[in-house]
C-alpha cells in the first residue's frame, strides 16, 4: 500500500510538472494549426495534395497485479507516421504505418501488421466512394472507431481482434446527408493458419477464399447529437468455419457532455481471439478450440468542465464462453473481465496535443469450469500519466 500510495504522489508531482507554466509557454508554435514545414520554410501551403503527421503516445506506468506492485518505467505505447492527401476532386490517399511494431511481410497479403493504410479512395458518384487497399475493417462501435492513439486501453473485444486493418475493398453510399451505408469485403486474415492459429483440430482445412464481408450503417439524428455505427460481418475463415461478428455503437453528444455505449457479440466457430483457447492449452490440448463466443458492453464518458480540461470514466463487462460444446471443451461460460478507468485530460492550446493522468483498471473471473483447467483468477492496475500528440510535420 505505501509503495502505490508512493506511486500516485510521484506521478502527480510529474503531471503538475509537465503542465507548469515554464513548459507551457513553449508549446504555443508547436500546436499551432501550421506544420512544421510551414514554420521552417515560413511560407503556406497551398493545397492539400500531401499531409503528414507523427502520431504518438507515451506514458510513464506504474503496474500493479493483485494489489502487488510490478514496475515503473516509462513506455511508448504509440508512434505512427500518416501520409494522406487530395490528388483531385475523386481521387485521394491515405498511408499510416507504426514505427514500433513488426515490419515482416505476412502470408497472405504481403504487407506487414505495422502497417494500418495502404489504399486510395475514388469518388465515382457524389454520393457513393471506393476504396480499395489496406484498410480499417469497415466494423460499427465508436470504441473500435476512434484513432488508436487516443485509446488508454482497449477492452478486450477489441485488444485480441485479429481482423482489424485488412486489405480489401469498400463501397460507402451516402444516402442522405446524415445516413451513410458502407459494404465491404477483405481478406480475414493477414498470415496463414498456422502462423495465427497454431495446432488446429485435426478436421479443419484452409478455405479457397478467406475473406470477411461487411454491412456497416453510419446514423446521424438530432444535430450531431446523436450517431450510430452498426455492423454485422461473416468472416469465413477455413472450409466450414465461419465467424459471425455484431457491433453496435451509440454515441451521444450534448457540447460539454457526450458518452458512447458499444455492444459487441463474436461468435466464432474457429476462437480467433483465442481467449478461451488459451485455457484449453493449459492442458496441452489444440491451440484453437471451436465454438467460442464474446460479449462486450463498453460505456465511456466524458465530460468537458473547462474549455481546456476533460474528464473521463470509462466501464467494461465482458464474457468468454463456448455457445457449443465440439469434442474440445465443455459449453458454458468460462470468463468475466471487468474494465474500470478514469482520468483528467489537460489540452493546453488546441486539439492536437494533450497531456493526461489515467487510472486503469482490469478484473478477470474465472468459472469452476476454467479454474479445472487451471486457471485463477487475478486483477490488475495501471496508474499512468503522459501525453498524446499528432504532430503536424507537412
Amino acid at each position: 500500500m505505501r509503495k502505490k500510495l508512493l506511486l500516485i504522489t510521484l506521478l502527480a508531482l510529474s503531471l503538475h510538472g509537465l503542465s507548469a507554466q515554464g513548459l507551457l509557454s513553449h508549446l504555443n508554435d508547436t500546436t499551432s494549426r501550421r506544420t512544421l514545414f510551414e514554420r521552417v520554410a515560413n511560407i503556406e501551403k497551398k493545397n492539400n495534395l500531401f499531409n503528414l503527421k507523427l502520431h504518438m503516445q507515451t506514458t510513464f506506468n506504474g503496474t500493479f497485479t493483485d494489489g502487488t506492485f510490478e514496475q515503473a518505467a516509462f513506455k511508448m505505447n504509440q508512434l505512427r507516421l500518416e501520409a494522406r492527401g487530395d490528388l483531385n476532386d475523386w481521387l485521394s490517399y491515405r498511408w499510416r504505418q507504426r514505427l514500433n511494431s513488426s515490419n515482416t511481410p505476412h502470408a497472405l497479403d504481403n504487407l506487414p501488421s505495422s502497417i494500418d493504410y495502404a489504399m486510395i479512395s475514388v469518388r465515382l458518384t457524389d454520393k457513393l466512394v471506393t476504396s480499395i487497399g489496406k484498410q480499417a475493417a469497415a466494423y460499427g462501435g465508436f470504441e473500435y472507431d476512434l484513432d488508436p492513439i487516443e485509446i488508454y486501453q482497449y477492452s478486450d473485444m477489441i485488444d485480441y481482434m485479429l481482423f482489424d486493418f485488412m486489405t480489401g475493398i469498400t463501397f460507402s453510399y451516402q444516402v442522405t446527408p446524415t445516413q451513410e451505408l458502407a459494404l465491404q469485403i477483405v481478406n480475414s486474415r493477414t498470415a496463414s493458419m498456422d502462423d495465427i492459429y497454431g495446432q488446429l483440430p485435426g478436421d479443419v482445412e484452409e478455405s479457397h477464399a478467406p475473406l470477411a464481408y461487411t454491412a456497416n450503417w453510419n446514423g446521424n439524428f438530432f444535430n450531431d447529437k446523436l450517431r450510430t455505427r452498426w455492423s454485422y460481418s461473416l468472416l469465413s475463415l477455413a472450409k466450414g468455419y465461419n465467424n459471425h461478428f455484431y457491433a453496435i455503437g451509440n454515441e451521444l453528444d450534448l457540447g460539454k457532455f457526450n458518452m458512447y455505449l458499444d455492444f459487441y457479440l463474436s461468435d466464432e466457430e474457429l476462437d480467433n481471439r483465442g481467449i478461451v483457447s488459451s485455457l484449453q492449452r493449459l492442458q496441452g490440448n489444440a491451440d484453437c478450440i471451436k465454438n467460442a463466443r464474446y460479449e462486450s458492453w463498453v460505456t465511456k464518458l466524458n465530460y468537458r468542465f473547462q474549455p481546456k480540461w476533460n474528464i473521463f470514466v470509462k466501464g467494461m463487462y465482458e464474457n468468454a464462453s463456448v455457445y457449443k460444446y465440439a469434442d474440445q471443451i465443455e459449453k458454458g461460460k468460462y470468463r468475466t473481465a471487468y474494465g474500470y478507468f478514469g482520468g483528467i485530460e489537460y489540452y493546453p492550446t488546441t486539439e492536437n496535443l494533450h497531456f493526461f493522468a489515467s487510472y486503469i483498471g482490469r478484473s478477470y473471473r474465472f468459472t469452476g469450469k476454467a479454474k479445472a483447467l487451471g486457471a485463477e483468477n487475478y486483477s490488475t492496475s495501471t496508474l499512468s500519466i503522459g501525453l498524446i500528440y499528432h504532430i503536424p510535420l507537412f
